[in-house]
């Protein structure tokens, strides 16, 4: 008995590739994470070091302390702001930064001192807590008075007594101010661009009722967040989505294998 003859079976069709949700969620987390991280290093690098010279700024920031200040881009300085700044009109040295605290701003008329040697400004007693403990308020009270011109703010140490500032050249032109240009940025934090304490703002000026409160930024801790999330999901996305294609990669070539089913 001879066999009838069968055709031969037709070809298998190639397995047709299907979406995978998993996957695309997993690059969108990807591409998310980049975008926060990105953002949030361009925030941190908004932001310099420094450590401080010298031991007038104690005990709020002592000598050799690292500090993180905001870059300055056309923002107001405000009283009680810690600021660093080319300081070439005090020391005589150009490219010299120094640390100082801001007691005055533009159009402020302060001077020193009442019965109690707090400076007056534009009238008002301004009492400081910040001030060195360890001196005594007599001795750090360096007698001068100043108007403030536009464009510039009035600085001092934190240890009257030992700090070369705006109170030593009120004879000179600009009354001892120092312009804006020539103003680095604000101190807002103790430590470095990977770990940094926030620090508080002095109230002691709108205490004395002087408008503007001091600079308060915790963008250093916000941007570091930012950052170390934005890493964190790009690790979490690469990874998700390397190990879903490579499952999806494993099982196509396990169906193009398999013999056809009669």
């Amino acid at each position: 008995m001879i066999e009838p003859d069968f055709p031969a079976p037709p070809p298998a069709a190639p397995a047709k590739r299907r979406f995978s949700p998993l996957l695309a969620l997993f690059l969108v987390v990807l591409v998310a994470g980049a975008l926060l991280a990105g953002f949030g290093l361009v925030q941190v690098l908004s932001y310099r070091t420094i450590a401080v010279p010298g031991g007038s700024m104690g005990p709020t920031v002592p000598a050799g302390t690292s500090v993180v200040y905001r870059l300055r881009e056309g923002e107001e300085i405000r009283r009680g702001d810690l600021v660093v700044f080319e300081a070439d009109q005090f020391t005589g040295r150009p490219g010299v930064r120094l640390v100082k605290r801001v007691i005055a701003v533009g159009g402020d008329t302060v001077e020193c001192c009442d019965a109690q040697q707090r400076i007056e400004e534009n009238g008002k007693p301004v009492a400081e807590p910040y001030l060195d403990p360890a001196v005594p308020p007599e001795r750090g009270a360096l007698r001068f008075k100043a108007t403030v011109p536009a464009g510039s703010v009035f600085v001092a140490g934190d240890t009257r007594d030992n700090s070369n500032d705006s109170r030593m050249y009120t004879d000179q032109f600009g009354g001892g101010a120092v312009p804006l240009s020539k103003v680095d940025g604000v101190i807002v934090a103790k430590g470095s661009l990977f770990w940094s304490e926030t620090l508080k703002p002095t109230t002691a000026f709108t205490d004395a009722g002087l408008p503007g409160a001091a600079t308060e930024d915790s963008g250093p801790v916000t941007a570091r967040l930012t950052f170390a999330g934005g890493v964190l999901l790009f690790l979490i996305g690469f990874a998700g989505a390397t190990v879903t294609a490579a499952r999806s990669a494993r099982k196509r070539r396990i169906a193009a294998t398999a013999p056809p089913a009669y």
